[in-house]
């Protein structure tokens, strides 16, 4: 009984904190556009800023899936060869519906974690081994005795001008630290990275005492992998520096030198 009725006072708790999500100091969040505004005035969103820090190994997948998508079709350009610009065209985007795909899976799982989280519900409309994999994740929890602070908490920085959504903050073995669950094939720098940004808002919103971050990882097999992060200042830093490329970039260069039609040229 005393189980359930913490279940009930931990649900009122974030539904009061959903509630309260657009309603601090003039931030907002549009669910439909996934943006954040302060002010009226829109926020950089945290993963859009690290986007400015190369992935050369997404270029070898994307070469990959087109390759892959190729080779499926083999069969089919031989016995009909006109088929070679339609299969070619399709192979074009072959990488982008990957992802699309690998998405849609990720985020069945997000929800299925932050609703056990949140409201003690069991997953529904994951397949086998999205359940597997938040099967594994359920468990870490409850060995370690994980208390959940925060699930998917809305974060912005004035000072930053950056918005972003926090995985999950949590106390493990008397100690607080932020969480980023990935559905990824591994676990990247970026992560750490993104994590530091959410410690900066998190900081600047009042909530201390972060001892690390630790990154969980639910595969698309089903199990889990974890690393963690004791250094913080370092990936705070790496973000920082992220950022002010990222302004360099889509900001400050408009500014100094907006762009400007080129000049006709006539061909005699």
């Amino acid at each position: 009984m005393s189980k359930i009725k913490g279940l009930l006072e931990e649900e009122k708790q974030f539904t009061e904190q959903e509630m309260a999500v657009g309603e601090s100091e003039g931030y907002k969040f549009d669910e439909k556009k996934h943006a954040h505004t302060l002010d009226g005035k829109p926020l950089m969103g945290v993963t859009t800023v690290l986007s400015v820090i190369s992935k050369p190994s997404l270029i070898q997948w994307s070469a990959n899936m087109a390759c892959d998508y190729v080779d499926s079709r083999s069969m089919e350009f031989f016995n009909n060869p006109t088929l070679f610009k339609d299969i070619l065209k399709e192979a074009r985007t072959a990488h982008r519906k990957k992802k699309e795909k690998a998405g849609d899976w990720g985020t069945k799982v997000h929800e299925a974690v932050e609703d056990w989280i949140k409201r003690g519900v069991e997953p529904v409309g994951l397949d086998e081994m999205g359940v597997r994999a938040f099967e594994n994740f359920k468990k870490w929890a409850e060995d370690n005795n994980v208390k959940f602070i925060e699930s998917e908490k809305h974060l912005y920085s004035r000072e930053m001008w950056i918005g972003g959504i926090v995985d999950l903050v949590f106390e493990m073995d008397g100690k607080k630290y932020i969480g980023d669950i990935k559905t990824s094939s591994g676990i990247y720098n970026e992560a750490f990275f993104q994590m530091g940004a959410y410690h900066l808002m998190l900081e600047e919103m009042g909530e201390k005492d972060v001892a690390g971050y630790i990154v969980i990882n639910l595969k698309k097999d089903g199990t889990m992998d974890m690393k963690r992060a004791d250094n913080m200042k370092i990936n705070q830093d790496a973000f920082k520096h992220a950022l002010g490329l990222y302004k360099i970039i889509n900001v400050m260069l408009e500014k100094t030198y907006p762009s400007k039609p080129a000049k006709k040229v006539i061909n005699v």
